[in-house]
């Protein structure tokens, strides 16, 4: 007789363990650390959840200044999301062709595993980190009126583009914020037009993936009322 066990682990889990070992296993086999440097960008990318989650906590418990603090860590680490992205760039060190002609792909699984580390990151990050923003939206749309939402919720676009050109040419991490002489001393000098460029375009591409993922996440609860 077979019985059915009742704390089995989450399936979550079993991904969670099986993108751990895939990342170790090709810088084992490849000796290329971008793997092991987008698993920790995958990990800071879904803090920003996390916190949401406590916060959520919080308010049954009606503590606003752990609320509040959860919700001020919350905007440090949530660029880390969007940041993953830009390391779509490390596919430049990977081969995806023969030595001889750029026409033939090349059969080296390891190249294709590589990729797939890669796109999976970006495709977690992105989706962990948009779900914790719908829920500070929605946060926000029942705290404030929907004028000063949409104004809290452009800013945060701005401000998460602002942060991952940061941390992409200026190498700063979100931790770096609780030091912030050493922070604002390491910025000041670096706003040009090219900054000022960049950080807007990736403060354009948070706000379209939001809008995307919004819409999605309302197809898809729109769907799941009419099978019920």
């Amino acid at each position: 007789m077979f019985y059915r066990r009742r704390h089995a682990p989450h399936p979550i889990v079993y991904c969670t363990a099986c993108y751990v070992l895939i990342s170790l296993l090709l810088f084992i086999i490849t000796k290329r650390s971008v793997h092991l440097v987008v698993l920790w960008n995958v990990f800071l990318a879904n803090i920003p959840l996390l916190l949401v989650l406590l916060m959520c906590l919080e308010d049954q418990r009606r503590d606003s200044f752990r609320t509040g603090l959860l919700g001020v860590l919350w905007l440090i680490f949530f660029p880390n999301a969007p940041y993953l992205v830009t390391d779509f760039i490390h596919l430049q060190n990977i081969t995806f062709y023969t030595t001889e002609t750029t026409d033939v792909y090349t059969t080296n699984f390891w190249s294709w595993l590589g990729l797939i580390q890669i796109g999976t990151a970006v495709f977690i990050g992105l989706f962990s980190g948009m779900l914790s923003l719908w829920i500070i939206h929605h946060r926000f749309l029942k705290r404030l009126i929907s004028p000063l939402a949409e104004l809290a919720l452009l800013m945060i676009f701005i401000t998460s583009g602002a942060a991952v050109y940061i941390g992409r040419f200026l190498r700063l991490n979100s931790w770096d914020l609780f030091y912030p002489v050493h922070f604002i001393t390491q910025i000041t000098g670096q706003i040009n037009s090219f900054s000022i460029a960049f950080s807007l375009m990736s403060a354009g591409a948070v706000g379209i993936g939001y809008c995307v993922f919004s819409v999605l996440l309302m197809t898809a609860a729109k769907i799941s009322r009419l099978h019920r």
